[in-house]
């Protein structure tokens, strides 16, 4: 016996599922659940039907989690801020261009990330606060998330391939736990082209909830994480539940959960937080 979550409150859709797949159909607050012991595409299902269909796991066990870590651009927030900051500042497309195919996995990240910021050798560091306060904005579900998890005693992260500046705005106002992102040298409020220290990568990304783990007495198994593209596959291997979020195929296919058409708060369907 298999029980996949809708995540949705259709109830048309949901009987209509349940019927197709012969299951027992169980209503939620905000969710619906179907137990069946019939064969099924699911990724079919969710491209018919265009709903969030996810399996709940029979072995792991979600009040475990203690931990959740994000990426950011496109994931906790709609955009890719340096796009933003190279579209505001006249120079969006060969920017566009490469974050495109970096988060396709088409270009190694590290330099894809300093080829974008040479890029923007020059930009005055005002345009970072023009793209927070007047483009930015969170993904759907975002703050329902982050405050039910505060609720359920989950700590959270942002770990981004993107800005510190973006990063350490956006954990102030969801009031997350930690960051962790690219810093870039700054002199006379201009950008110089270059990058300071490490980039957070795939792996620098996995090392950090490696090092949050270590940090808050935890097994990478009560870790969930969300991403959107190839730059959080290597995070995605370790963690507990990992969660593909309007991803790219590259890590969709990967992830645990897939959340195409429903905000973020729909992760909390696994929780019971709705029961």
């Amino acid at each position: 016996m298999k029980t996949i979550i809708i995540h949705s409150q259709d109830l048309s859709l949901a009987q209509r599922l349940s019927l197709s797949l012969k299951g027992e159909l169980e209503q939620r607050k905000k969710h619906f659940r179907i137990h069946t012991s019939n064969n099924f595409n699911l990724t079919h299902l969710r491209e018919l039907n265009k709903v969030d269909l996810n399996l709940i796991s029979e072995t792991f066990n979600f009040s475990e989690v203690k931990l959740l870590v994000s990426d950011m651009d496109s994931t906790l927030i709609t955009i890719e801020t340096i796009n933003e900051i190279a579209k505001v500042a006249g120079m969006s497309n060969e920017v566009t261009e490469i974050t495109e195919q970096a988060m396709l996995g088409n270009l190694e990240f590290t330099e894809s990330f300093k080829k974008r910021v040479s890029i923007l050798n020059g930009v005055n560091i005002s345009l970072f606060e023009t793209v927070f306060d007047n483009h930015l904005q969170l993904s759907p579900g975002v703050p329902e998330l982050i405050k039910s998890f505060k609720s359920l005693g989950i700590k959270s992260a942002i770990v981004s391939g993107g800005l510190v500046y973006f990063a350490e705005r956006l954990k102030s106002q969801l009031g997350l736990d930690t960051f962790q992102a690219n810093n870039v040298e700054i002199n006379n409020n201009c950008l110089t082209g270059k990058v300071l220290g490490k980039v957070i990568d795939a792996s620098e990304k996995a090392n950090y909830i490696y090092e949050l783990c270590e940090l808050y007495q935890l097994e990478t198994d009560q870790v969930i994480a969300i991403g959107d593209g190839a730059n959080d596959l290597e995070m995605m291997k370790i963690a507990g539940i990992s969660v593909a979020y309007r991803a790219k195929p590259v890590l969709e296919e990967k992830c645990d959960i897939v959340i195409n058409y429903s905000g973020l708060d729909s992760v909390l369907n696994f929780f019971d937080y709705d029961s």
